[in-house]
């Protein structure tokens, strides 16, 4: 938002700008894919707990 205010007010003329403006942007959509795909990797990769491990119904708080 900033680039595209800057943009708006100063109106830059260099050929390159019109690419870079924008990838602020881009690089908060390609972060949030990156996360998500990690989380369900981290997600994925955790071994579920023994049986030994699970509460007893008496255990668990109410």
């Amino acid at each position: 938002m900033a680039t595209a205010a800057t943009q708006l007010l100063f109106a830059p003329r260099a050929d390159w700008w019109a690419f870079c403006w924008p990838l602020p942007w881009y690089l908060t959509c390609v972060s949030a894919l990156a996360w998500a795909v990690l989380r369900a990797h981290e997600k994925g990769s955790q071994d579920p707990p023994d049986e030994d491990s699970l509460p007893d119904s008496w255990d668990q708080a109410a």
